[in-house]
């Protein structure tokens, strides 16, 4: 395939060619998701955003999959079965996303904007024939509306009002180089329909007026003036900005020197020779007139410049454009942007000032009022007035030393005009009261670390962290397509390692960018040292720790006693292992009431520093966590560390052990004599009042369970002894559910930590939980190889009842390894110790899995006998489970033995029995995990020999 063979039409109805002939794409979802990947051409885009685009916030269960069915259709359309122009991106098996290869001149929307931004620079240059030119071949490639006949989706819908922006430039831009050929009469009817699409907008009337009095038509340029006059009275309560009333002046004048004269050249020469500004080509009103004589006021435009990079918020784009274009329709229309520091909020007000501008014909101010910039203080509301005022003519001895009046004379100044004021990072809601101006034609855009939610009349934008293939396409715009498609994994490794935070991923980006002879890789290795990320993090002035510092000092430095608190809160945080945290432990990590702790932790949610997940439970981005590591190391004893870090493992243990109560598991066994509790005494705990609560206890803190098991495990003794302990009822939680490979890790830890610690009876349980994995993986020359060695500890540590526990797992591996001699030998040990300790439920249990090593040696009758015995005993002990388990597996040995009529009557008796479900007994009766074993015979789980279900 040639990279002309296809060509793609966004602008009208969506168009597909391959090879000149035109490709339908019937279906609506189809076109959805290649306009979706049209808009982001070239770059990726998630499958949870085309997800979100396809179907919004309610998507069917399978939305993964049909949307791979989807990509498959959008495929054999572009004739791309092999995957080369729509690529998928992936991790491991699976899609995490796909880009759309669109080479330059394929798609009408790139030849468009090319085309408009060519013929903006030749405008610029003077060159009007050439621009006028190459903005009508731009426009002529309009059809429709963009996207005509596609669904509305957020990308979608954002993608149209940019390409509608780039057209109302284009023939804004057209319409000014006609007229500066002298074409007047040639842009009226053109002038004319886009006056009445932007009735409003005062640079185009001022055009249509100008082309009226060029053509000799002075009487209606004068009524386009009126009827602006009256329609902003009515709508907005204001009139017309200086520059269309100086214009209207010098109409009612009849000024002739507003008609063409010989050109730019000669206009430029003769106003030279005055020693004065030569006005604009096209533009007659040259600024506006001083307020104070000596004074020349000047039109603002005081935007920085556009970053290069800039990528995606696109949706946040299209909230603040809705929120401020126009004004604020009879109030000043406000939007605070605010999140966390690097977060990238400057970038979104900047780039969407920018687009707006052109919708504030009096000026743009922009102020960085230092908020939280390190190093320096925020700037005081009266120096940035005394600024703001300078810029619109008011001589410095005329500018109010009082702040109030200072803000009234601003306001005053302002109250007609339509301006955009930009206050980026602000401190809080004192330092940007007296600066919002009260005209209905103005609009404030404010970014803040802090919520401002006190500001009356603002419309608050949260903004969080990078999408993972905007952080993507971030990272391309910085170091260049070719190296991130070139290493696909290390760019995910560095977005994660980032947290997909734009400050960040901009410096690790300028890093690279300076080092085109490495590879990513090599920067991914070195952001896994977490100890050493932040320094790897920075370059030049550049730093997320400088970033971070400086929302963290403002608390520190800070008289109220909340922010105090916070600062402290923020440093703990650096101790709490886990990615989240909910109140009550940090609370116990704290060492205060809950309430106390919700203060504290409510304030950094408040400055950025934390984010809230839902009520009473708290999340802090990565970076920021080792940021608050280092605070803590370098501003707090190790020994006040060591102890926040004992409270917050005691508050965990107390509550598995109390969540995994609820759950029929076994029971924590008593510490040994002369051993004090763990738990020191009686710590808080969660309060959970049922199995139901229990359960979602467990699952909501069991990330939060492992990160402290494996990071206590590698502390001081103390909190080592604690992990140990913890991993047991988290064992029990994750057992059940087959959780093989975190079981796998806890058993690893408390069997390396136990060594350590010389704890032989912590060794034995960790074998012991080794062994359960080993048995989910029917792995049993391991297991076997894991009882024995806990058997011997057991039997060293003089524990009787984990001597049993291990005899009667073992027998289970023999058996599965078809040793029944061995199976039935160690099986009777087991027996006999459960006798001797009188553990009842072990007896019922044992029995029933003698029975099945007695089966494997083909001695049927003893195997009912065993079974016998075990229903007997179940029935005495009231487990009413365990008895329907030994009545079925009776049904089935007489099934086998061709006594149908005898089995089928135990099977009645087991379904008749109180809790004859057998799928109940999964919850867990018992706490050998062998007990578990005649529960997957029935439900045709675990070993292979025990595939046999329920008749």
């Amino acid at each position: 395939m040639t990279e002309h063979d296809m060509r793609y039409q966004v602008l009208g109805p969506l168009g597909l060619w391959r090879g000149g002939e035109e490709i339908p794409l019937a279906p609506a979802k189809w076109r959805m998701l290649l306009a979706v990947l049209l808009c982001d051409a070239n770059q990726v885009v998630s499958t949870d955003r085309l997800v979100a685009e396809l179907w919004g916030a309610r998507p069917p269960r399978s939305a993964g999959k049909i949307l791979q069915g989807y990509v498959s259709r959008v495929r054999r359309a572009l004739g791309d079965e092999s995957g080369r122009l729509l690529v998928t991106h992936a991790q491991g098996y699976r899609a995490h996303g796909y880009r759309l290869i669109v080479r330059p001149g394929e798609a009408d929307a790139h030849r468009f904007t090319d085309l408009v931004d060519e013929g903006g620079r030749e405008l610029a240059r003077g060159a009007a024939e050439a621009a006028a030119e190459l903005l009508g071949e731009a426009l002529r490639l309009w059809h429709d509306a963009p996207f005509t006949d596609v669904p509305p989706t957020p990308a979608v819908e954002a993608e149209t009002m940019r390409l509608a922006a780039y057209r109302t430039q284009a023939r804004e831009s057209r319409i000014e180089a006609r007229l500066r050929l002298g074409r007047h009469e040639a842009v009226l009817d053109e002038l004319d329909a886009l006056v009445t699409e932007h009735p409003l907008r005062e640079g185009l009337r001022g055009r249509l007026m100008l082309a009226l009095y060029r053509s000799g038509r002075q009487a209606d340029a004068l009524a386009a003036y009126r009827d602006l006059r009256h329609q902003l009275a009515e709508e907005l309560g204001i009139e017309p900005g200086p520059p269309l009333q100086q214009l209207h002046q010098r109409i009612l004048r009849a000024d002739a020197s507003l008609l063409l004269g010989p050109g730019p050249r000669a206009v430029a020469a003769k106003t030279a020779e005055r020693g004065t500004e030569a006005p604009a080509p096209g533009d007659p009103v040259n600024g506006r007139p001083g307020i104070a004589e000596g004074r020349p006021a000047l039109v603002p435009r005081e935007l920085p410049h556009l970053s290069a990079t800039f990528v995606g918020r696109a949706g946040e784009s299209s909230v603040l454009h809705r929120l401020l274009e126009g004004g604020g329709q009879g109030q000043v229309a406000m939007a605070v942007i605010d999140g966390a520091g690097g977060v990238g909020k400057s970038a979104l007000a900047i780039h969407t000032a920018h687009q707006l501008a052109d919708r504030f014909p009096d000026g743009q101010f922009y102020v960085d009022l230092h908020g939280a910039t390190a190093g320096l203080t925020p700037l005081e509301p009266g120096e940035v007035l005394g600024r703001f005022l300078g810029t619109l003519g008011i001589p410095d001895v005329a500018v109010p030393a009082n702040t109030e009046e200072a803000a009234a004379t601003f306001r005053s100044l302002v109250a007609d005009r339509r301006m955009l004021i930009v206050l980026d990072n602000a401190a809080g809601v004192d330092q940007v009261r007296p600066l919002l101006p009260a005209g209905p034609g103005c609009a404030v855009l404010i970014t803040s670390r802090e919520m401002l939610t006190s500001l009356e009349g603002a419309t608050h934008l949260h903004l969080g962290v990078m999408f993972h293939d905007q952080a993507t396409a971030l990272l391309e715009r910085l170091v260049g397509a070719e190296r991130v498609a070139a290493e696909p994994e290390a760019t995910d490794a560095i977005v994660q390692m980032c947290g997909r935070l734009p400050l960040a991923l901009r410096i690790v980006g300028a890093r690279m960018a300076g080092r085109p002879g490495w590879p990513l890789s090599a920067f991914a290795e070195r952001l896994a040292d977490a100890q050493n990320r932040l320094d790897e993090i920075r370059v030049g002035d550049l730093s997320v720790r400088a970033s971070f510092h400086a929302g963290y000092d403002g608390l520190c430095h800070s008289e109220h006693p909340t922010d105090t608190a916070a600062a402290r809160a923020f440093r703990f945080c650096g101790v709490l292992p886990g990615s989240n945290v909910s109140l009550q432990a940090a609370a116990a990590l704290l060492g205060v009431e809950t309430w106390r702790a919700e203060d504290a932790l409510e304030r950094l949610v408040d400055a950025h520093l934390l984010h809230s997940l839902a009520p009473g439970r708290y999340q802090m981005h990565d970076l920021i966590r080792l940021f608050a590591r280092e605070q803590v190391d370098a501003q707090e004893p190790a020994a006040e560390r060591e102890q926040a870090l004992l409270r917050v493992l005691r508050f965990y243990l107390a509550s598995a052990e109390r969540a995994v109560s609820f759950l029929d598991v076994p029971p924590r066994p008593p510490c040994r004599p002369g051993e004090p509790s763990p738990t020191g005494g009686a710590p808080p705990a969660a309060q959970v009042k049922d199995r139901e609560q229990a359960e979602a206890w467990l699952e909501a803190e069991r990330a939060n369970l492992m990160a402290a098991v494996t990071h206590a495990a590698t502390q001081s003794d103390s909190a080592a002894r604690l992990a140990v302990r913890l991993a047991r009822p988290l064992h029990w939680y994750l057992y059940p559910h087959a959780r093989a490979r975190e079981l796998h890790t806890l058993a690893d830890v408390v069997i390396g930590t136990a060594r350590r610690l010389g704890d032989r009876e912590s060794e034995a349980w960790g074998l012991d939980h080794l062994s359960a994995v080993h048995w989910l993986h029917r792995q049993y020359d391991r297991m076997r190889q894991s009882l024995e060695e806990a058997l011997a500890l057991w039997r060293e540590t003089g524990d009787r009842d984990g001597e049993r526990r291990a005899l009667g797992n073992l027998a289970d591996a023999l058996a599965e390894l078809e040793l029944y001699e061995e199976s039935v030998a160690v099986q009777r040990r087991h027996l006999a110790l459960a006798a001797e300790t009188g553990d009842r439920m072990a007896r019922v249990t044992g029995l029933g899995n003698l029975a099945r090593a007695q089966l494997g040696l083909g001695r049927t009758a003893d195997a009912l006998s065993c079974l016998e015995e075990s229903m007997a005993r179940a029935r005495e002990i009231g487990e009413h489970a365990l008895e329907g388990l030994a009545l079925n597996e009776i049904s089935f040995i007489l099934f086998d033995e061709g006594r149908v009529r005898e089995a089928q009557e135990y099977m009645t008796r087991a379904a008749l029995l109180p809790d004859a479900n057998v799928g109940a007994y999964v919850r867990w009766r018992g706490y050998a995990w062998s007990a578990f074993f005649p529960a997957c015979m029935t439900l045709r789980v675990g070993p292979r020999s025990s595939e046999r279900t329920v008749g």
